[in-house]
C-alpha cells in the first residue's frame, strides 16, 4: 500500500491517536492509507463526497485543491471500519487521526457533535 500523504495527516496525530489507542503507529499510518487508497478505489474521492452532499446535509466543511474536510454520521466510520477488517482499537486510532487533521484544518470544534465524525479524504491520489 501506498504511504499517507505526509501533507494529510500529522505525524505527530497520528503518534498521538495511535500512543491514546494503544496501536502501533506504523500500523495505523498503514489503515490511514488503506482508508484512503478504497475510498479512491471505489467509488473514487469524488465521486463519494457528491453522494454524502446529496445525501447528508451540509457534510462538506472546507475543499481545497488537495483535501476535502467533511462531517458525516458517525455510522460511515463503521462501515469503513468493516471494509478495513480492523479492530475496535484500530478504528478508533483511524476516526482520531481524521478528527485531529479536519479540526487543525478547519474552523470546526476539536470534538464533533454527538452522531457525527470528522472525515479528511485525499484528492490527490
Amino acid at each position: 500500500m501506498e504511504s499517507v500523504d505526509s501533507e494529510l495527516f500529522d505525524a505527530a496525530d497520528v503518534e498521538r491517536s495511535a500512543s491514546e489507542f494503544a496501536v502501533d503507529p506504523a500500523a495505523l499510518t498503514e489503515r490511514l492509507a488503506d482508508h484512503q487508497a478504497a475510498v479512491e478505489e471505489l467509488p473514487g474521492v469524488e465521486n463519494i463526497v457528491y453522494e454524502w452532499r446529496k445525501q447528508y446535509e451540509d457534510p462538506l466543511i472546507e475543499r481545497t485543491a488537495e483535501v476535502y474536510y467533511l462531517r458525516v454520521p458517525a455510522t460511515v466510520w463503521d462501515e469503513f471500519g468493516d471494509a478495513l477488517g480492523v479492530g475496535d482499537a484500530m478504528l478508533g486510532a483511524v476516526v482520531d487521526v481524521h478528527r485531529r487533521t479536519v479540526s487543525t484544518a478547519s474552523a470546526v470544534s476539536p470534538t464533533p457533535p454527538d452522531g457525527v465524525a470528522y472525515v479528511a479524504l485525499d484528492r490527490t491520489l
